[in-house]
C-alpha cells in the first residue's frame, strides 16, 4: 500500500529534489503516516525523516498505548500494558479460606509464594486468611 501512495504521489528523490519536500508532501497528503511508514516508502533514514518532521513542525508520533483496566496513556516501553495505578490491582488474587469460608484478595507476590509452597503443592484446596484459622483447620478433631 505504501508503494502504492509513493508513486500516486511521484515522490522520487530525483523529481523532488529535495527530500524535505517530499515528506512534508507524504505527510500532508496522509496525516495519519507514521515516520516507519514512510521511511518504508521512501528509503530514507529514520533519523532522516524524524529530523524533518520536526523541522516541518510535523511531528510523528507512534500509536499511542493505554492501560487496560483504566485506559490512561501509558509508555510503549511499559511491557504489562497496564498503568502504574492498575498494576497491583490486576495481579491481586481472590481466594476463599477452607476453614471460615471468607473470600479475601492476595497480592501478586504473596500469591505465587504461597503457590510454590510445599505445602500448597501437597494439598492445593487448602489456602487459609489468618493464621489462626490455619491452626483451626490442623487441630480439629
Amino acid at each position: 500500500m505504501l508503494t502504492l501512495l509513493y508513486s500516486q504521489l511521484c515522490l522520487t528523490r530525483s523529481s523532488m529534489g529535495r527530500t524535505k519536500e517530499m515528506i512534508r508532501r507524504m505527510i500532508e497528503f496522509n496525516p495519519l503516516l507514521t515516520n516507519t511508514e514512510i521511511v518504508e516508502a521512501t528509503g530514507l533514514s529514520r533519523q532522516l525523516v524524524s529530523y524533518h518532521a520536526r523541522t516541518l513542525k510535523m511531528p510523528r508520533q507512534s500509536a499511542n498505548r493505554s492501560c487496560s483496566f483504566c485506559g490512561l496513556r501509558i509508555t510503549r516501553y511499559n511491557a504489562s500494558g497496564l498503568c502504574r495505578k492498575c498494576r497491583p490491582l490486576a495481579f491481586t488474587y481472590e481466594f476463599q479460606c477452607a476453614w471460615c469460608g471468607e473470600v479475601y484478595a492476595v497480592q501478586g507476590k504473596e500469591a505465587a509464594n504461597r503457590r510454590n509452597s510445599k505445602k500448597h503443592k501437597k494439598n492445593p484446596d487448602l489456602d487459609f486468611c489468618t493464621l489462626s484459622c490455619a491452626q483451626r483447620y490442623n487441630h480439629r478433631q
